[in-house]
């Protein structure tokens, strides 16, 4: 009796990609379907094989990830998922993004993400939804997302996937120590030595902080609020996502190892892909800050005619897209109370009862009167030298200086407290500063000054 020989596995290679869909070879028989590596999986179950080939190279089904398979055999271009996923997400907070999903023809709804009809209004769903710095750092994505794909060079892409999740993990956290700040001005509030070195340790930070850094921050933070019975300032915040084992806290730490790889010259194409997955979860648990908005105020001028009620001028810029789809357009509203000038306010309804998070974030050009809006985060402090460094979120650290003498980073914005000017202004006892005021650079010195000084007024009293 003959013993029974084993059934050979079967040969399956992958050819005929397109963005929606692949054909496959099965021992000679075409099968074609979805462009994705869950289907991918389940046509190699129902045949019992392991292996697959594409060009020249050979994968095991068990090991390859989707984002090797998006990278090297899909062929998918940056932001498809990140697209779908952050407009499914966006559905209970934008009407916008309801509407389109809802309106979608049944027979597109699977693969909608492949066809740049839908994914171009989806975009811009995605960009004027997110509050305003977000929506600006998701714009920078799709664009470099573009240009990585046709060049092959994913560095750019990667460097703004970190920076998207690190300033949103700062506005997080500057949200909290805005408010904590506010709180403790009229309410008793005891820190413990443990949170007062984490806190102390963000505003004396000599180096930028890392995404990792941030998370342990934004952990400190809400456990003050909690201990404190402190209202968080996004009333959606959810404190499970910070759990060991979320996807939230996954995500960055897994983007901070990412970006640990491209410091390193270590990260490929599919890296890239990694990123956009892991940042997409990411922004998916900040869906709810959609619900938010906000403005630069850039100047308050009170007004007092003869025999008229009393109004102030609010000038400020929109920080995001407004409703004739301008980005950071400028404002003007008369009002019957003032609000704080060079004030970064986000707010859900009325702007003038929003979280000021100034000095943390700023405008630097409202600050000198100058025209076009410069929004930048805290970054680090140098307290021997009275300094102050912020990021400029629409520049990318990987942005490079045209002259090759200069290698500082062209994202910083240095703000130096300037003893000289503070000299001048009290000399004058009669508070005329007309020779200051008349001096461009001595003004705007004194005006960053203020900065500076609030800075510090901000440390001293959340930390007392």
């Amino acid at each position: 009796m003959n013993n029974p020989t084993a059934e050979a596995s079967p040969t399956v290679i992958i050819s005929n990609v397109t963005a929606d869909r692949m054909s496959v070879n099965v021992n000679g028989e075409i099968k074609e379907i979805k462009n994705g590596l869950d289907e991918l999986k389940l046509l190699l179950k129902n045949i019992s094989a392991e292996n697959f080939s594409a060009g020249s190279k050979i994968y095991n089904i068990g090991s390859i990830s989707n984002a090797v398979f998006n990278a090297e055999i899909g062929k998918k271009t940056f932001n498809m998922h990140l697209c779908r996923k952050l407009t499914e997400s966006l559905r209970p907070y934008s009407a916008s993004a309801k509407m389109f999903l809802d309106n979608m023809r049944e027979t597109d709804k699977p693969d909608w993400e492949t066809q740049s009809r839908y994914t171009r209004k989806a975009n811009g769903y995605i960009i004027s939804s997110f509050v305003g710095v977000i929506g600006l750092l998701i714009q920078k994505l799709i664009s470099s997302g573009k240009d990585a794909f046709t060049s092959n060079s994913s560095k750019d892409y990667l460097e703004v996937c970190v920076a998207t999740c690190t300033r949103s993990m700062q506005l997080l956290c500057f949200a909290f120590i805005s408010k904590l700040w506010d709180h403790k001005k009229d309410n008793n509030c005891e820190l413990s030595r443990s949170q007062a070195n984490t806190l102390d340790n963000f505003f004396a930070a000599e180096i930028e902080l890392n995404i990792k850094d941030y998370l342990d921050l934004l952990n400190t933070l809400v456990n003050i609020f909690d201990e404190n019975t402190i209202e968080y300032p996004f009333s959606e915040f959810n404190k499970d996502c910070l759990a060991p084992g979320n996807v939230f806290t996954q995500a960055c730490n897994n983007l901070e190892i990412i970006h640990s790889k491209v410091d390193a010259g270590q990260a490929t194409l599919s890296t890239a892909f990694e990123a956009e997955i892991e940042l997409t979860e990411f922004l998916c648990t900040l869906s709810f800050l959609a619900s938010y908005k906000m403005v630069s105020v850039k100047n308050i001028t009170y007004e007092e005619i003869r025999n008229k009620d009393v109004h102030y001028l609010h000038a400020y810029t929109f920080l995001g897209v407004d409703n004739d789809d301008k980005l950071f357009s400028q404002k003007f509203k008369y009002d019957t109370k003032p609000i704080s000038s060079d004030a970064i306010l986000i707010f859900k309804n009325q702007y003038y009862d929003g979280l000021n998070l100034f000095p943390f974030i700023i405008d630097v050009h409202a600050i000198t009167n100058e025209q076009e809006v410069k929004i930048c985060f805290f970054t680090y402090a140098e307290e021997n030298r009275r300094k102050l460094t912020y990021s400029d979120i629409n520049r990318i650290s990987s942005d490079r200086n045209e002259s090759a003498t200069d290698i500082s980073d062209p994202s910083h914005v240095n703000i130096i407290y300037n003893e000289e000017v503070e000299n001048d202004l009290k000399a004058n006892i009669d508070n005329d500063i007309t020779r200051i005021r008349t001096d461009a650079k001595k003004y705007n010195d004194l005006q960053l000054n203020i900065v500076y000084t609030i800075f510090q007024t901000a440390r001293n009293e959340i930390l007392a």
